[in-house]
């Protein structure tokens, strides 16, 4: 028992009593909230040992690892729905009109096409990286058109859903203003990108989920990000070219 809290009897008066409960279930509300954000990041790489190797080949890790992503998505709804009893979104979903989704789509796709061009800064300015695990990435994308659009819907999808829709919503619980838990989620968000070992990629991952954390923060549409996600892997991939 933590010695700061008072130790209650029969005695003990009834507004100490509620009080002690209120602790209490505040304790239990916060643990399950950071234990949701924290599920995700570490079940991946758990995952990941489980079912691939350096040794496979790199065609079937891209296949196994998004069916991966779809199953934590999965696990991370069922917390949700039976563990913290929640629905996964917790901010509300607003309906716009059509022409709105139009022009936030252009709006954010620009936004991250930006982002894309700041993240490439410190290879203009002599930064060497190894880049082989993207240009393989590339040429299997180009290879089977399918897993392309496969892969970049899975992106669009799953992550939106977990990094904007669960964690940044969950983390705004914890801060008064908007901006640690974009800044939190975003970094999160980058974290997950370290297997393309790439400097640029983790910056353009980080400066992506700002910008749609933000978006999200203010318009409450998943729908708006989910659709640029899908579009800027799409186009990236589709676009992506090898060293010359």
């Amino acid at each position: 028992m933590d010695m700061l809290e008072p130790m209650l009897t029969d005695n003990t008066p009834v507004d100490v009593a509620i009080y002690s409960d209120e602790k209490v279930n505040t304790r239990r509300f916060n643990t399950l909230m950071i234990s949701g954000i924290a599920l995700p990041i570490v079940l991946y790489p758990f995952l990941s040992t489980l079912f691939l190797s350096a040794t496979q080949d790199l065609l079937y890790k891209l296949i196994v690892s998004r069916f991966l992503i779809w199953a934590i998505l999965g696990v991370l709804y069922l917390y949700t729905r039976y563990g913290q009893m929640q629905p996964f979104l917790l901010w509300k979903e607003e309906k716009y009109d059509a022409l709105f989704y139009i022009k936030a789509i252009i709006g954010v796709y620009l936004l991250c096409f930006a982002s894309a061009i700041i993240a490439h800064v410190p290879a203009w300015l002599g930064l060497h990286e190894n880049n082989s695990v993207l240009y393989k990435m590339g040429a299997i994308m180009k290879q089977y058109p399918v897993l392309l659009v496969f892969s970049a819907a899975t992106a669009g999808i799953t992550e939106e859903l977990v990094f904007r829709g669960y964690i940044l919503s969950r983390l705004s619980l914890f801060f008064n203003n908007r901006h640690w838990p974009a800044i939190i989620s975003s970094a999160l968000f980058s974290f997950m990108h370290l297997g393309y070992k790439s400097v640029s990629e983790l910056l353009f991952s980080f400066l992506i989920g700002i910008v749609m954390a933000y978006h999200y923060q203010k318009y409450r549409s998943i729908k708006v990000v989910i659709i640029v996600h899908f579009l800027v892997d799409l186009i990236a991939l589709s676009m992506f070219k090898g060293p010359r």
